[in-house]
């Protein structure tokens, strides 16, 4: 058992755990499939840390207090001399990456009456990736096809935002699928408590007055003619104060409540996205010892910035070097940013 403190992070390669690390930067988030981290060891006389025997293309684990923060594989190895120092660098990313990466190769290519998890499933089984699916993942696609070309996560994403699911990784090497908030806190971001720099961005930009949806439904011989030829939903921002309209016309077939449901998330997720903030506190572990996560909410309190309430984690990333020493800087959002929506899935 490693009797390293809590604070230090370890990079385990072939069973072997390397620490001491001079520089730490590791980035994870609910809106990018993959984790990243970049690790570097220097030091100004020679100490053998160039001769590390660690390769890329590993596979290996970035463990922060007994948890992984990424379980994937070394992309590069780097060592450096220099006059004055010598040491290595080392970045690399979770395994999901692959699916980022890769393109989706299956034979046909093709699923009829098959659930979002079993197609999933099929695509990820070559990388050796497991899937954990968070809440339901709705009905069974009645035809599903691969674009070709696509990468297997722009294929697991395509699935996702036609039932208003997100998928993300959590540092353990599993895909999950579902709803990234956990609506779990990590605690108080308070000024002059434990914010070392905050800042608070308000964008109306892309907010509008009103949002207008329009669209068609599908005609029968009772419903015809302007019924289905006029179809719209209509939401309104009250926090935008002067005229302006938005017009979206709908992808698909729909009717009037649909319609007006995606206006008012139209309203709702621009609202949202219009804030946020940026937040950076001393350490990297929570105060029950484990690391923050991403997918949580922060009870924020930080009035200089126009910092308050609880905002959800939308990414985080674990930073230690010379000059600003151990950190965590998360990027917050209201929770109705990431609001899903299922968008209409094209006819078969």
């Amino acid at each position: 058992m490693s009797t390293l403190p809590d604070h230090m992070v370890q990079l385990e390669v072939d069973g072997i755990a390397y620490s001491g690390w001079t520089t730490v930067d590791v980035e994870r988030g609910i809106d990018q499939m993959t984790g990243t981290f970049a690790l570097r060891l220097a030091a100004k006389e020679r100490t053998g840390a160039e001769d590390w025997p660690i390769r890329e293309g590993a596979a290996c684990r970035v463990v922060l207090a007994g948890e992984p923060l990424i379980t994937g594989y070394i992309d590069s190895f780097t060592p450096f001399v220099g006059p004055d120092e010598r040491g290595i660098d080392v970045r690399g990313r979770d395994r999901t990456a692959d699916l980022v990466d890769c393109s989706a190769i299956h034979k046909p290519g093709s699923w009829r009456g098959r659930k979002l998890e079993e197609i999933a499933v099929e695509l990820v089984k070559p990388f050796g990736i497991a899937i954990e699916i968070v809440g339901e993942t709705g009905a069974a696609f009645p035809k599903f096809a691969l674009q070709q070309g696509e990468t297997v996560f722009a294929a697991i994403e395509r699935m996702c935002r036609y039932r208003g699911l997100v998928a993300w990784s959590a540092g353990d090497g599993v895909l999950r699928i579902g709803n990234p908030d956990s609506g779990q806190s990590i605690g108080l971001l308070a000024e002059g408590v434990n914010v070392i720099f905050a800042s608070g961005s308000r964008d109306v930009s892309d907010r509008y007055s009103d949002y207008i949806v329009k669209g068609q439904a599908a005609g029968s011989d009772d419903r015809n003619g302007k019924a289905v030829a006029q179809v719209q939903g209509e939401a309104r921002d009250p926090a935008v104060t002067r005229y302006r309209p938005l017009l979206i016309i709908g992808e698909e077939q729909s009717d009037q409540a649909a319609l007006k449901k995606r206006a008012h998330w139209e309203a709702a997720v621009r609202s949202g996205r219009s804030v946020a903030a940026q937040i950076t506190v001393p350490g990297w572990l929570m105060a029950n010892g484990r690391p923050f996560a991403h997918g949580m909410r922060a009870d924020c309190d930080v009035p200089s910035a126009r910092i308050s309430g609880s905002l959800l984690i939308e990414r985080l990333s674990f930073s230690r070097d010379a000059e600003g020493g151990t950190v965590t800087t998360f990027d917050l959002v209201p929770p109705e940013a990431w609001t899903q929506l299922a968008e209409p899935e094209p006819r078969a």
